[in-house]
């Protein structure tokens, strides 16, 4: 077991409020450093308090559930440790043979039936996990397929489903219901084959495969009510029709800006609150108007920003939103509230903001039955929609309609707490200007960024401004073969921000990455604090004069 759990916050359901996720975190943070320093008492009780939190162990991810059980073990609680690895292996089908036998905490309950139950349950788990994977995969797939066929373009003007659709595993395993090259077939339903080194990207996104353009889906992306695989096949659709900028909104880190964000973030979830509550429409439309006020008064002061900002949120709000709408999630508008909180929980807003403004206001103009859709080749600008479709004239954000909508979504809380992360962000940003810039570094040209696919945490993102782009989780993959440097990635349990950085920039219309100094280098690997480089046979790292490194073509 890592000893980097005190980084890795919990993973939980939707339905607990932003509250409860925080109280959540802050024990399980405490469980895992009691943990970590042999209180295993302590952890235990802590971890108990998590269970109680969350509403019971089927609401926590396997790989908390594996702690837990962990927890409970150091504590010889045999009741519990047995209770959550019995629910891993009968109801999660645990499959991970190495890591439960060389978890030292778990041996001595070697000479217990029940351990060598759960252990020949691991070993059958794993035996049939292929065969289980590929029927699992084959129902979500056709379940997507069953719900745009059902939609028909009705939504868009446009069929939505393609069988340019490629489910990727992280064993390199890919599937498609379409026959692949040197694809194989349990049934004829399903394909799948191992993927070509040099390929795919590991990420959800529309790339480019044996001479196509596909829609790419994570498989753990699957059990969200087809609604991920909806918004790749939205995107593959809409590519036809208009190419748009996906730039970070960098302003979004500015501390003004984010606190009309939040405001608007706060009337667009009351304004749909208000839809779930069945209230009198007009209190729909003074929430929806709130939202607007915010927005017209941020995107005024940052107006340079307006073009790239309206076209991301063209690009990845219509996405989103129409993911949500075609999926089978029963409750939309919570799903949407949801939404925005996950987003609004993020360090940034650079670039994850129309993943719940998208939905949101889509959501509330259909409600309101405006005709707003009017296109694949237009791009959408939420304010002047509703200043058309609505209001039916410009909106004019005075002073007191500006405090009369603060005062109904939360003004006082909102600027106490970006006030508060001001001070964070300002420590973040002293830490990589001297990591990623005063310091030494290595640094790393792209030579051809269309052939370089990048899968990173968005909301593991800040922008240093007037440099670049700081990601803390990233991996980036050439499929070049050979005209890039090489792959990289963040290691797993450091990836955080205020503990791993990779900086990325565009100068003179090439690009580059930026690491800390190595620990370690081999003709093959570059290996850092936080970071592994596998490089490319045609590429090596010179030193430099004034103690910076540089990868370059041999």
């Amino acid at each position: 077991m890592k000893k980097s759990f005190l980084l890795l916050l919990i993973s939980i359901v939707f339905q607990i409020s932003h509250a409860q996720e925080t109280d959540v975190n802050k024990v399980y943070k405490s469980a895992i450093k009691n943990y970590e320093s042999k209180d295993y008492k302590k952890s235990a009780n802590d971890f108990t308090r998590v269970i109680e939190l969350i509403d019971g162990i089927e609401n926590l991810s396997d790989y908390v559930l594996f702690i837990g059980a962990s927890i409970f073990s150091g504590n010889k609680d045999e009741k519990e440790t047995f209770r959550i690895l019995n629910y891993l292996v009968h109801k999660r089908f645990y499959s991970n043979i190495d890591k439960f036998k060389n978890q030292d905490v778990f041996k001595h309950w070697q000479n217990k039936k029940e351990y060598q139950d759960i252990l020949s349950k691991i070993i059958e788990n794993k035996k049939t996990f292929p065969s289980r994977n590929r029927k699992k995969i084959t129902t979500k797939l056709l379940e997507a397929k069953a719900l745009l066929k059902e939609d028909n373009g009705k939504l868009w003007g446009h069929k939505i489903w393609s069988d340019n659709l490629i489910v990727i595993d992280y064993d390199k395993i890919i599937y498609s219901l379409v026959k692949l090259s040197d694809s194989k077939s349990d049934n004829d339903t399903l394909y799948y084959k191992t993927m070509e080194p040099n390929t795919l990207v590991f990420v959800n996104t529309t790339q480019k495969y044996q001479d196509k353009e596909y829609a790419t889906v994570l498989r753990n992306y699957l059990k969200d009510k087809s609604s991920t695989i909806i918004h790749e096949l939205f995107h593959l659709l809409h590519h036809k029709f208009r190419k748009l900028n996906g730039n970070s909104i960098d302003y979004l880190d500015e501390t003004d800006a984010r606190i009309l964000l939040r405001l608007e973030f706060q009337a667009l979830k009351n304004a749909l609150t208000t839809i779930i509550e069945n209230k009198d429409v007009d209190e729909v439309k003074t929430f929806l108007k709130d939202a607007v006020v915010f927005r017209k008064k941020r995107q005024k002061k940052y107006s340079k920003y307006l073009n790239d900002e309206v076209e991301i949120e063209t690009l990845e709000g219509l996405a989103n939103y129409t993911g949500f709408v075609l999926s089978s999630y029963e409750n939309k508008y919570k799903k949407a509230i949801d939404e925005i909180e996950e987003r609004e929980r993020a360090k940034t807003y650079t670039r994850p903001f129309p993943y719940a403004t998208g939905p949101a206001y889509g959501l509330i103009f259909d409600y309101l039955k405006i005709d707003w859709k009017k296109g694949l080749d237009q791009v959408y600008n939420f304010a002047k929609i509703y200043e058309n479709s609505v209001l039916n004239s410009k909106l004019n954000v005075s002073k007191k309609r500006l405090v009369l909508a603060q005062r109904r979504n939360n003004f006082t809380e909102i600027y106490e707490q970006e006030k508060q992360r001001e001070e964070e962000q300002n420590k973040l940003i002293a830490y990589y200007t001297n990591l990623l810039i005063k310091e030494p570094t290595l640094k790393v040209p792209v030579s051809d960024f269309d052939n370089y696919g990048r899968t990173y945490n968005m909301n593991g993102t800040m922008t240093l401004r007037g440099v670049g782009t700081v990601y803390s989780s990233i991996k980036g993959r050439d499929t070049s073969k050979g005209e890039n440097f090489g792959d990289f990635f963040t290691t797993e349990g450091k990836d955080v921000l205020g503990v791993a950085g990779v900086l990325g920039y565009e100068k003179d219309g090439k690009n580059y990455f930026v690491f800390p100094l190595p620990t370690k280098i081999t003709d093959t690997k570059i290996i850092g604090q936080f970071y592994e480089i596998e490089l490319n046979p045609n590429w090596k790292v010179i030193k430099q004069k004034n103690g910076n490194m540089q990868v370059v073509k041999k």
